[in-house]
């Protein structure tokens, strides 16, 4: 019966998404008509997601959840097992801090640019650095924050190997502790608890503010300021409170890869419970072992480690770590994606140009877009919650429906991602075999690509177009699953599991329509003035 209700909600979705034909869409440059208005066109995706609740009402019967979902150790096979040793993994993260290094150089020299023109000469190089010949803009913007992104959802979570800050700091861990013995490098501070993840949202907004709002934000000297001011405050969040600690409730990029992460078919897994009772931070209330703990897998002895493929989406259903703060960061994370869609359309471009009359800024007015968003976000999420609340009989109150529900919402956060930015991944994406050669933009041929152009029809719009349909469409539905699952098992009244889903089933269905009226959109650069 689960097989088959999956079965058949994906095959609606994807028949949805087949059927169809491009319109105006948004970020492809290109347009194309669709045989039906758009308005029946969104309506019928809209219909996809509500058809989905209907089967899963009849086909799922029990809280799946948990534990209670296949899964198949990896580590069983020599070959994982060679790529997962110290060694490779110790070779990645070199790379991952070179990686960061070079931007922070490349910024350097392009803010140096004219100091160094007399050193390009002598060289024999030719020019002068400039930012759009830079590779920091590409490599931050395009291959990590885009690229780690669709990573850490179809993959797991790659970013705490990759992690730099993480590297550096464990890095320096051993290396006091080979010159002076036992210890700790830091103050060992016990992190408290009523903190959640609240410096986390702190952090992540500032980095959504750089990265929408801030009109500098692709010049390599900013990013390069950011990136060093990143690590001040990563490097002092880890010596205060330990590395852990920190990077379960500080870390910006941990928390946002760590929840996409959740999505995808990897996780890791420690089998015996005991491992977990040094662990400096609550890892300890998953349902079915410790699970994605970083810090119980690596104190865990090999046999009682487990690198497992599971289903997509079961890792969201995991019940722990529930906060008014986690809350919080995911709604941040689905406003700012879905800000970023919008703030390119011709109603904020309308909406941009009447307050930059006012305000006379275009940073200020982004800023009132950005936290404007954020905040209709929360309150349009809490509404629905209330009235969750109010359909199960009070079976959950307000809060706790909040807190419950919201890790539903990850996989709409994640297909507005695919959808608005896989065009642009593919496409300026290409620009890193050219700066690969030529970093700096000072006239190198490293690897001889510094003369590649980029191709622009890698992948034509209307590809472009159905896969941003289909990843709506079954992102929402895949939402309106793990919402329905989570019912299930939080409130043990079928019937009143069942009407708690009515409010969350009618905010799919709007946040649908809405995604896509978005995506249908031609792309508008606010003028200020």
């Amino acid at each position: 019966m689960r097989l088959l209700s999956r079965l058949s909600f994906i095959v609606v979705a994807a028949g949805l998404a087949l059927a169809v034909y491009p319109a105006a869409a948004h970020g492809f440059g290109e347009r194309y008509d669709l045989p039906v208005p758009l308005s029946l066109y969104i309506v019928g995706a809209g219909a996809a997601v509500a058809l989905s609740f209907v089967m899963m009402g009849v086909f799922v019967r029990g809280a799946e959840g948990g534990g209670g979902y296949p899964r198949y150790n990896l580590l069983r096979w020599r070959a994982v097992r060679v790529i997962a040793h110290p060694a490779v993994v110790a070779a990645v993260q070199v790379a991952s801090v070179g990686a960061l290094a070079l931007v922070v150089v490349a910024g350097l020299v392009n803010s140096w640019g004219p100091a160094l023109e007399s050193f390009a000469i002598a060289a024999g190089l030719s020019g002068t650095p400039e930012a759009t010949t830079n590779i920091s803009p590409t490599l931050v913007w395009v291959i990590w924050w885009v690229g780690m992104a669709y990573v850490s959802a179809l993959v797991g979570n790659v970013w705490r190997l990759v992690n730099p800050w993480n590297a550096t700091f464990a890095w320096a861990e051993r290396a006091y502790r080979a010159i002076c013995g036992d210890g700790e490098l830091g103050l060992g501070l016990r992190y408290p608890a009523s903190l959640g993840v609240w410096p986390g949202v702190v952090a992540f907004l500032v980095f959504a503010w750089v990265e929408i709002v801030y009109i500098e934000s692709p010049l390599p000297g900013r990013i390069t300021q950011f990136a060093l001011l990143y690590t001040v405050y990563m490097w002092a969040g880890m010596f205060l409170f330990g590395r852990e600690a920190w990077l379960r409730h500080g870390d910006a990029f941990s928390l946002v890869f760590g929840f996409l992460a959740r999505f995808s078919p990897t996780e890791i897994r420690v089998t015996d419970d005991s491992v977990c009772g040094e662990c400096s931070v609550d890892c300890c209330n998953a349902d079915d072992g410790c699970v994605d703990c970083a810090e119980c897998f690596t104190a865990a002895a090999p046999e009682q480690r487990e690198l497992n493929v599971r289903p997509f989406v079961v890792g969201l259903l995991r019940s722990e770590g529930r906060s008014t703060s986690v809350m919080v960061f995911v709604l941040l994370l689905l406003s700012t994606v879905s800000f970023d869609g919008f703030s390119a359309t011709p109603a904020w471009g309308r909406m941009f140009n009447v307050l930059f009359d006012v305000f006379r800024d275009a940073n200020t007015v982004g800023t009132i877009g950005l936290l404007g968003f954020f905040a209709t976000v929360i309150a349009v999420y809490m509404t629905f919650a209330g009235l969750m609340s109010t359909a199960s009989g009070y079976r959950l109150l307000s809060t706790e429906s909040a807190q419950v529900f919201v890790m539903s919402l990850i996989p709409i956060a994640l297909a507005y991602h695919l959808a608005h930015f896989f065009s642009f991944l593919l496409i300026q994406g290409q620009n890193i075999i050219p700066l690969a050669s030529d970093p700096f933009g000072l006239g190198w041929d490293l690897f001889g690509t510094a003369g590649y152009e980029i191709n622009i029809a890698i992948i034509g719009a209307r590809t472009v177009w159905l896969l941003s349909v289909a990843a709506i469409v079954v992102g929402h539905v895949a939402a309106v699953y793990l919402a329905h699952v989570t019912a299930l098992r939080e409130i043990p009244e079928r019937r009143y599991a069942l009407r708690s889903q009515y409010p969350m089933l009618a905010l799919m269905v709007a946040y649908t329509m809405v995604s896509l009226w978005i995506l249908a959109q031609p792309i508008v650069e606010p003028s200020a003035g």
